[in-house]
């Protein structure tokens, strides 16, 4: 999958090529960066803590 996905001619390449070159001219493009990554760190959490409760729920009612 990785090797269709980073081909020279792939547009989504281009795509991020374009979005790496845009970001490097933004002096504050680190900062934004780690704000996203924290974004995205919080929202991973949340997800597993939701499917965590979520399977116990589940398993909480098969067991009965």
């Amino acid at each position: 999958m990785a090797d269709q996905v980073l081909q020279p001619n792939n547009p989504f390449t281009l795509f991020l090529i374009l979005i790496l070159l845009i970001l490097s001219t933004r002096p504050n493009a680190e900062q934004k960066l780690a704000q996203l990554a924290s974004l995205l760190t919080a929202t991973q959490q949340s997800v597993q803590i939701f499917r965590s409760g979520i399977e116990n729920f589940h398993a909480h009612l098969v067991n009965q």
